[in-house]
């Protein structure tokens, strides 16, 4: 985990080099890290703030200067040396990717920080160990990463992933090394795959999927649009069953209130029997089907809930072992039976640490943080995908003035760039700017015109 700098009274001393004082730095930072704050209006709110105040009037950080300052210091605690542990729980992951490009990041705690947490993983838990692109990766790729991250931090404790091909097989590759790394499986995508196999095996599911298409497709236009079932997921859709099933089993049971004339006078009106049974009396073929299905999604649902909150260890399979005795479906009970199976090893080789983290949400959760807040900005002087991963990390810290003055000293925008040039190929905007210019003659209409002045 990483410690933060040691806290110091926000004062408003000026940065070296600088026409800003920290405390408007961490104010302005802290605004868009940790409340989502877009970066112009934080920009703006800084400065309307000092004026409040009464303090001296003096230019407060654009937005782009505050996305440089986000910047600097991620790359200020990527690069910031860690000490190696002997208890290292890694998190690891592929990010998405952009063209060819996609980055591989490891996230760290250290056993000791986990279990004093006594609650779930947040983003100031963990430390950023590594962050790669690549344009290309295997399990020979990925077993040299690791092996790399090991020679710097140590050898880790666990490392939990998603169990991809490529991270599948470098931490196999990692475990020959080290035997006595452990393999954790994450929870939420051992159980996907768990459903995957049982839906394979339901013909009317694809089916089912199809005829919601082709029901979104006829009332998308009409009065019974907000009724649209959701758009399938082309990506990691067996995690994403959730939305598919549920719709099913509402529009269902609001098919059978229509028939029984059970609505509200409002509804009534807007709801015309005729319309609703041309536009959905088709569910009426997969009403066992969704009745299972649903049993199998809540299942699911109630079994990660389950393994988040113990974690791998000694409780894990005690309380799997529950949910089947408590459920009366056989297709839900065989589910969980087999997650057990699955389960059961992770857990005996963790319950001598206590427990170990069995989701990987928190690194997923923090993709899509950098993601948002700076996937929409101007592309400046960095690449698009360059500025999520950097923000990612700043994610991680707790934003003191110690910790701005230490990174804005040790970092600056030409090291930046410096290091986005080495690591990052250009983005898709410069080539795309580079190999399709705009023609003379868009250049000369794009060319300013002198403002029409009214003669009146």
């Amino acid at each position: 985990m990483i410690v933060p700098d040691a806290a110091v009274p926000l004062s408003n001393t000026r940065i070296t080099g600088s026409h800003f004082g920290v405390s408007d730095v961490v104010m302005t930072v802290r605004s868009v890290i940790d409340a989502s704050v877009p970066m112009r209006a934080a920009s703006r709110i800084i400065g309307l703030t000092n004026e409040l105040n009464g303090d001296e009037p003096y230019d407060h950080p654009s937005h782009t200067t505050v996305q440089n300052f986000i910047l600097r210091i991620g790359l200020y605690l990527l690069l910031r040396a860690t000490r190696p542990h002997h208890d290292w729980i890694w998190v690891a992951d592929h990010t998405y990717s952009v063209g060819t490009t996609k980055v591989f990041v490891v996230l760290g705690i250290t056993l000791t920080d986990f279990q004093q947490l006594r609650r779930p993983l947040v983003h100031h838990d963990l430390e950023v160990l590594t962050l790669l692109p690549v344009d290309q990766s295997n399990g020979t790729i990925v077993h040299q990463q690791l092996t790399d991250l090991v020679g710097r931090v140590g050898v880790p404790l666990a490392v939990l992933s998603d169990r991809g091909s490529d991270l599948n097989k470098g931490v196999r590759l990692l475990q020959q090394d080290q035997p006595t790394v452990i393999s954790l499986y994450d929870i939420v995508h051992l159980t996907s795959r768990k459903i995957e196999k049982v839906l394979n095996n339901a013909p009317q599911w694809d089916e089912f999927r199809k005829a919601c298409c082709q029901c979104a497709n006829a009332v998308r236009q009409s009065t019974l649009a907000h009724l649209k079932p959701p758009r399938p997921k082309t990506k990691a859709r067996y995690m994403n069953i959730d939305r598919e099933v549920r719709w099913g089993a509402r529009a269902l049971r609001l098919l059978d209130r229509v028939r029984e004339g059970n609505l509200k006078v409002r509804q009534q009106v807007r709801l015309p029997k005729g319309l609703i049974e041309e536009k959905f009396g088709w569910l009426d073929e997969y009403r066992s089907s969704l009745q299972q299905w649903e049993h199998l999604s809540l299942t699911a649902r109630h079994v990660i809930s389950e393994v988040r909150r113990h974690g791998y260890g000694s409780n894990t399979v005690l309380a799997l072992e529950t949910i089947v005795e408590s459920t009366p479906d056989e297709s839900s009970q065989r589910l969980v039976r087999q997650i057990i199976d699955d389960v059961q090893p992770m857990c005996d080789l963790s319950g001598r640490h206590g427990s170990l983290p069995a989701s990987s949400e928190v690194l997923e959760s923090l993709f899509g943080k950098g993601k948002r807040l700076l996937s929409g900005t101007s592309s400046g002087t960095t690449n698009s995908l360059t500025r999520q991963m950097l923000a990612m990390v700043t994610s991680t810290a707790r934003i003191t003035p110690t910790l701005v003055q230490n990174a804005l000293a040790s970092c600056s925008v030409k090291n930046l760039l410096k290091w986005c040039s080495a690591n990052f190929k250009p983005s898709l905007h410069v080539t795309r700017r580079q190999d399709l210019p705009p023609t003379e003659t868009e250049q000369i209409l794009r060319k300013p015109t002198a403002h029409a002045i009214p003669d009146f």
